[in-house]
């Protein structure tokens, strides 16, 4: 009886042996030279693999659909960062604090509202809210609502209004927080504040659709919607394929790691 209990014991230190062993310790990022040659998870259908490319040497983008997918990416070692926006990586480690931002950030950006190219009037129209919106203060207000950390401020408001008979189709990408995202079964958020002020100031029914972020501008240039939001950032290669509203946001684009 002793024996098999020594053998048990044996067995078991030598299972725990080899678990240790296979056990690869995964690499400290503390800068972006850290992750030169390193797998980097992007969104797909987003400019990330393009600033990937431009900022961090042979770095190779990993693409992904969702930021939950890229989060248990980076946590098993499958990738050793991912590129997102600054607000969206502050979200990120208020439910992840075992992760953190790196100090330098790859972009300045401009976020703004796309359009069908052919929208050209509906593109002035909001533009002008949107600046009205800047000047009297209402845009700082909405960031500081979406961005802080009051959760309990984080609730849409009632808009309701007499519609001119006119309808603007919206695409919002959810999954996105602070910009668009569900709390409550209810898609909620910055961007989806902005459109629905916007839409109340000009008398339109306002309809939104919760797309993937890269069926986005396909379906601007198709004509199957009309506007989409979700942290779409400004991009000359962009512009050439759809209209952009007045910018609405300003914010950059950050690397997620694991921390240390």
């Amino acid at each position: 009886m002793l024996k098999n209990h020594k053998g048990i014991i044996l067995f078991i230190l030598i299972i725990l042996v080899l678990v240790t062993g296979c056990q690869r310790e995964l690499p400290s990022i503390q800068t972006m030279t850290d992750l030169e040659n390193k797998k980097i998870g992007v969104y797909t259908g987003s400019e990330y693999d393009t600033i990937l490319k431009e900022h961090i040497k042979g770095a190779t983008p990993q693409y992904y659909n969702s930021y939950s997918d890229q989060i248990a990416a980076l946590k098993s070692g499958k990738i050793d960062g991912f590129l997102t926006d600054e607000p969206l990586a502050k979200e990120i480690l208020r439910e992840h604090p075992d992760l953190k931002i790196l100090e330098e950030k790859l972009t300045e950006d401009s976020y703004a509202f796309a359009l069908n190219p052919k929208l050209t009037e509906l593109e002035k129209e909001i533009s002008r809210e949107i600046k009205k919106m800047k000047e009297n203060g209402t845009l700082q207000k909405l960031e500081e609502k979406w961005m802080g950390n009051d959760e309990e401020k984080k609730i849409l408001d009632t808009y309701e209004y007499e519609t001119n008979g006119k309808k603007i189709t919206f695409a919002a990408v959810s999954g996105n927080a602070p910009f668009a995202y569900y709390k409550n079964n209810e898609l909620v958020g910055y961007d989806i504040e902005v459109i629905k002020m916007v839409c109340k100031e000009l008398k339109y029914e306002l309809e939104i659709i919760d797309m993937a972020f890269e069926g986005v501008i396909p379906a601007l240039k198709s004509g199957k919607i009309d506007m989409a939001g979700t942290s779409i950032i400004v991009t000359e290669e962009r512009k050439k394929s759809v209209l952009f509203a007045e910018p609405d946001y300003t914010g950059g684009i950050v690397i997620v790691v694991r921390g240390s």
